[in-house]
């Protein structure tokens, strides 16, 4: 590596204690804080579980009862839902917020069927009859699991990291840590919301390291990472953790050799770069959830976007005239959409060195259509160019691509900045 340093602080992607590291280390403590949340999470509904009388008339459970379902909610926020008119008291900060919206803890199948008829016939209940009265009733009500919103998203990512090491368990010693917060789910969450965030590219080289290979060119790749990332003993290497690189997109020249060395590399599916490319993009989604529900949470992909905005790439140009660059490519207009993020409903594919966009609208089923997002803008073009130069988009785009700004998925050409 003397004569050629990837131009990436901290990537060592030759050194094999480097890939240990990561897989023993960051990821570990990740994984550790993620059970120990679920753990927590289920020892509290095992507490909690059983009728709701039986529940509130057991003095041991009754404050963690009533903490869950109206904890941090005033004498006039109750009324309101007796009233069952206004909800807008349950706000966050409030630990009947926190469990209800974060954790998806409540009464009921789901947050509306809880605020709307559940609590408001309990507290009801409550206020007209005695603890001791109530323990020989029966309420026909139990603390549920709507296992939605957030904690859908943190599920999905158990078992992303699941599957990660289950494939890379023959080269890999994970210690069984166990992280027991007994009933704490606020220090739980905290703990996992912290080493969830040192995983994402901005703060840990290797994630950026994969993250970069999803759909980049290899020529790109060549400049930034030397061509010792795709030496024999390289690939040996990554192949071991189980981290697989195939073609997704070349420009369909001749000879093969050439057509190669130009061709968009990124993760063979389902294979551990892959996995850890979602596992990204998950908790990207759990921190904009929380950021919707009004927790003091950075939306990280945002935050992740506003770093590379103005950092130089390889050619001398910031990102932010990148954009002018592909804009100048593109024609643009506007379109609002609900997610933080997109892939289009665009197909590129090339041939002879050109590379099509095809999208199927209103009977234009050959139309260049690109996307950019800003302040939770989309913006997209529609044009009638239906082709461009191979080089051009490797020009305009392979910066975009190797910071995980733009992807290749399955054909979709996908941006975000």
């Amino acid at each position: 590596m003397a004569s050629c340093q990837p131009k990436v602080p901290g990537v060592r992607y030759w050194d094999e204690s480097w890939w240990q590291e990561f897989f023993t280390k960051d990821l570990a403590e990740f994984y550790a804080s993620l059970n120990g949340l679920l753990r927590a999470r289920e020892a509290l509904l095992k507490e909690l579980s059983g009728d709701l009388a039986q529940v509130l008339a057991d003095p041991h459970r009754r404050d963690l009862a009533l903490r869950v379902l109206f904890g941090g909610l005033d004498e006039g926020c109750l009324e309101k839902i007796e009233q069952g008119a206004n909800i807008e008291c349950i706000m966050p900060g409030k630990a009947a917020h926190f469990y209800k919206y974060v954790l998806g803890v409540g009464l009921g199948k789901d947050v509306s069927n809880d605020l709307l008829t559940e609590s408001r016939g309990l507290l009801k209940t409550l206020r007209s009859m005695s603890l001791d009265k109530l323990a020989k009733e029966k309420l026909g009500l139990s603390i549920n699991d709507y296992g939605s919103g957030v904690m859908s998203t943190i599920t999905e990512m158990k078992k992303l990291t699941d599957e990660v090491y289950n494939k890379v368990r023959q080269s890999v010693q994970v210690k069984q840590v166990q992280t027991d917060y007994g009933l704490d789910l606020v220090k739980a969450f905290e703990d996992f919301l912290n080493k969830s965030v040192k995983l994402l590219p901005l703060y840990n080289p290797f994630t950026f390291f994969i993250q970069s290979l999803r759909s980049t060119p290899r020529p790109y790749l060549n400049a930034m990472y030397c061509d010792l990332l795709f030496a024999d003993s390289v690939k040996s290497l990554m192949s071991k953790y189980g981290v697989e690189l195939t073609k997704i997109l070349g420009p369909d020249l001749s000879p093969q050799s050439l057509n190669d060395e130009l061709a968009v590399v990124g993760h063979k599916d389902g294979s551990v770069g892959d996995l850890i490319v979602k596992l990204i993009q998950k908790i990207y989604d759990m921190t904009y959830k929380l950021n919707a529900l009004g927790y003091p949470v950075n939306d990280e992909l945002k935050e992740y976007v506003k770093a590379k905005y103005e950092e130089k790439t390889s050619t001398g140009d910031s990102i932010k005239e990148l954009v002018g660059g592909a804009n100048d490519v593109f024609n643009i207009y506007n379109m609002k959409i609900e997610n933080h993020y997109c892939c289009c409903t665009c197909c590129a594919y090339t041939s002879r060195g050109i590379l099509y966009f095809t999208w199927s609208s209103e009977g234009a089923s050959y139309r260049e259509l690109t996307c950019k997002l800003l302040n939770r803008e989309l913006s997209c073009s529609i044009g009638f160019k239906d082709k461009i130069v191979y080089e051009r988009f490797l020009e305009v785009l392979s910066p975009l691509l190797f910071l995980g700004i733009a992807w290749i998925d399955h054909g979709n050409l996908c941006l975000l900045f």
